[in-house]
């Protein structure tokens, strides 16, 4: 009997070994530690047990008891120290720690009492038919004892409170443990009180120590981890489907019920056929990898994402799992990218990307039909934006998109793109496209936007689609081309892409390229166009500017002007006029002519992008002249957008001695409203006023009106486009002051115009 226990707790020993080994190959924690130390602690009363059993002499044996016995009092603080950190409780470093120094001395009492034997003593004892070494211990042996008991029960103390302060799925982590240590002390009470060998406590520890190591090393984790991913599952809108190898339903999480519609688990049954059903009622939609299964609640449509997956190990089925998956939120977010990628985030229609790749797709499977592209824009969208704002121009963009969308239903193939701030872009059928309905359609919209003060004005480019093969961007720039070049010209609406729309437009890219170049090798100069007074006599000039190219010689303002007032190089020109006039004005001074002025206009851009008042009166300053020599036209429109801080700007201007003139009054743009704000010196009216109706004498009253007008508010007139006698004579009879036109000369250069007059 002796020998077969001797064998059993070797194999103990042999299995607590391998646990001690093992731990080695685990990530060095506090627990793997303590763990460790009492798997030593293990060996330590395993020993002594097989020496007591093999023992026959009685000193050896009684040697054997008390390491026994000091075995057994570290083992117990170990477990102890265990349960704390365990628990996750922090307690003294160990050689602080009042129980280390408890075990010390008890160690110390049992070496003494080795030799004394006043602790306990041994004698052999009959247990089933056998005879053993039992205890028989002293009074003093119950203190031992009790500390051995109470350390114990600290531990299972220590867990049970871990167990109850913590979440139910935490408290198998700690509970079990806690049975086990409470199963060592029960089979120590009971050994003590049948007064059994103790090798029946040396297999219970050694037993409940491997039971430990795997419940805090595997089983607790494990099932720790089981029962996180179920309450993670369970918590999901996901739902997750277990099956076994012959789709004998396993698992299933809350969320899926909710995800196909189902209550409960009704039609989902044990059968792959629903399975198949439903994967095969699924659809994969757009980029998604997984088969997406769209559900109507009562609250909208929800999208399901189906994706299963056979579980094999080595090569043999164990299982299938189905996951369903929320993607819902995914899709709707994908929705929106692809609408942000491919529309206008402001009009809702296609953005320039779609619009091309739309396109081409159109010419690509209608190659036996032919189109046409066109290109409309605002003309002087920057001046509808500064006189309107923002919030309206918007307006303008949205209702525009909304036309297009309600008025090209009925063309097919038809396709239309917001590109850039303010260009709508159409490509349809050619023999779809009419000129003149087009041109009514955008007039609609334009219309709503249109005032008294201001004529919103819609230009288009078209171009007929010759070879479809082109590059798409090219083909939009040609209509582009078109519709930019009639912009500022009030006599065209639309116009066709052709070869010289597109040599026109090489050419203002060139003269854009040359400006810089130009400004400094002096091709561009001033030509002077006289303003003669009452009596004839030529009293000043307005300064216009002219390009003497050194190749291509005069070119008409037309060519440039326009061009550079809409690519904002006009400062860079303006800037060069007026210090020409400055110059001149400084010439005439010193010839004793400084009755003579010179006027200077002044754009829309200058006054957003030049310190105008700094500017000016640092010119006279720098070449010592009169302010009054440098008169300074300014447009109504180029002032309406900030009326306050531009009436301040011309009473600066005023203070410092200059004479500020109102061009182009009597305009689309004009209102007598502004008289009331701004103090202008001159109103310069242009005669194509008189022109543009048939209805002469109203016109003849209205100028006579204005004339009177600024005489009672002490404004000179100009009037600039005197080109007959009889224009003339009738000006001078309603009174007006200054006149300028064809009528006494055409623009000249600045030589013929001081042969003729000075």
């Amino acid at each position: 009997m002796q020998i077969a226990m001797v064998s059993f707790l070797f194999i103990l020993l042999a299995v607590n070994s391998i646990m001690i080994f093992k731990l080695r190959d685990r990530k060095w924690t506090d627990i793997i530690r303590r763990l460790r130390n009492m798997a030593f602690g293990v060996a330590g009363i395993i020993v002594p047990e097989m020496v007591i059993l093999l023992a026959k002499d009685r000193q050896i044996a009684y040697y054997a008891f008390t390491f026994y016995y000091i075995a057994f009092a570290w083992y117990t603080m170990m477990i102890f120290r265990f349960s704390v950190s365990y628990s996750g409780y922090k307690l003294f470093k160990v050689y602080k720690s009042p129980l280390f120094w408890i075990t010390v001395i008890e160690s110390v009492a049992f070496i003494w009492g080795m030799f004394s034997e006043r602790f306990f003593t041994i004698t052999h004892a009959r247990w089933y038919e056998h005879t053993y070494w039992i205890c028989r211990p002293f009074s003093i042996f119950y203190v031992y004892a009790i500390v051995g008991y109470i350390t114990l029960n600290g531990a299972v103390v220590v867990l049970i409170i871990a167990a109850t302060q913590s979440a139910r799925i935490y408290r198998l982590k700690y509970s079990g443990i806690a049975i086990i240590i409470a199963l060592m002390v029960a089979s120590r009470v009971n050994s003590q009180l049948r007064h059994q060998p103790i090798m029946v406590q040396a297999v219970c520890f050694a037993l409940c120590e491997i039971v430990i190591v795997y419940m805090a090393v595997h089983y607790a984790p494990k099932k720790l981890n089981q029962r996180a991913m179920q309450f993670v599952a369970d918590k999901l809108n996901d739902g997750i489907v277990l099956y076994d190898d012959e789709h004998q339903l396993q698992f299933v999480t809350a969320g899926f019920s909710d995800a196909v519609g189902l209550k409960g688990m009704q039609g989902i049954g044990n059968e792959k056929m629903y399975w198949t059903k439903v994967i095969s009622e699924a659809n994969v939609e757009n980029a998604w990898n997984g088969r997406v299964m769209p559900i109507a609640r009562d609250d909208g449509i929800y999208y399901y994402e189906i994706q299963h997956k056979e579980l094999d190990e080595d090569g043999k089925l164990i299982g299938t799992v189905y996951w369903i998956r929320n993607v819902t939120e995914s899709i709707k977010n994908y929705g929106e990218m692809v609408r942000r990628a491919n529309f206008d985030e402001l009009t809702g229609i296609y953005n320039e990307a779609h619009f091309h790749e739309m396109a081409r797709k159109l010419l690509e499977e209608n190659p036996d039909t032919d189109f046409v592209m066109t290109c409309s824009s605002v003309d002087k969208f920057r001046v509808f934006k500064e006189l309107f704002g923002q919030e309206k121009y918007d307006d303008y963009l949205i209702r525009t998109a909304e036309s297009l969308r309600t008025g090209l239903t009925h063309i097919p193939n038809c396709v239309y793109g917001r590109i850039g701030e303010s260009d709508f872009y159409i490509m349809m059928p050619k023999e779809a496209f009419d000129p003149q309905q087009f041109l009514d359609a955008i007039d609609g919209v334009a219309k709503a936007y249109s005032t008294n003060n201001f004529n919103l004005l819609i230009k288009a480019g078209v171009y007929e689609i010759t070879d479809p093969s082109n590059d798409m961007l090219a083909i939009c720039n040609k209509a582009s081309m078109a519709c930019d070049m009639i912009k500022g010209d009030y006599g065209k609406r639309i116009l066709w892409f052709d070869e010289s729309v597109q040599k026109e437009s090489m050419l203002r890219e060139r003269y854009n390229a040359e400006l810089s170049k130009a400004i400094e090798h002096g091709e561009i100069q001033i030509y002077l166009q006289p303003q003669v007074d009452k009596a004839g006599k030529v009293i000043g000039a307005e300064a216009l500017a002219r390009w003497v190219h050194r190749e291509d010689g005069l070119i008409p303002p037309a060519h440039f002007i326009p061009f550079f007032e809409m690519n904002g190089r006009i400062t860079e020109l303006d800037i060069c006029i007026w210090k020409q006039a400055c110059e001149k004005l400084k010439e005439w001074k010193d010839k004793g002519r400084d009755d003579l002025y010179i006027s200077v206009n002044i754009s829309a851009r200058d006054l957003y992008a030049l310190d105008i008042y700094e500017h000016y009166v640092s010119l006279v300053k720098e070449y010592g002249i009169d302010a009054r020599n440098l008169k300074l036209e300014i447009t109504e429109s180029a002032i309406i957008n900030d009326l306050k801080q531009h009436v301040h700007l011309v009473e600066k201007l005023q203070e410092a001695g200059f004479e500020v003139e109102m061009d182009d009054f009597g305009s689309a743009y004009s209102s007598f409203n502004m008289l009331k704000d701004i103090c202008v010196d001159v109103l310069k009216i242009d005669m194509k006023f008189l022109g543009d109706t048939k209805n002469e004498e109203r016109s003849h009253a209205i100028l006579k009106s204005i004339v009177d007008l600024s005489g009672e508010l002490y404004m000179k007139t100009i009037a600039e486009g005197v080109e007959t006698e009889e224009q003339l004579e009738f000006l001078r009879r309603v009174g007006c002051d200054i006149y300028q036109g064809y009528y006494f000369s055409k623009p000249m250069s600045v030589v013929n115009f001081e042969a003729k007059y000075l």
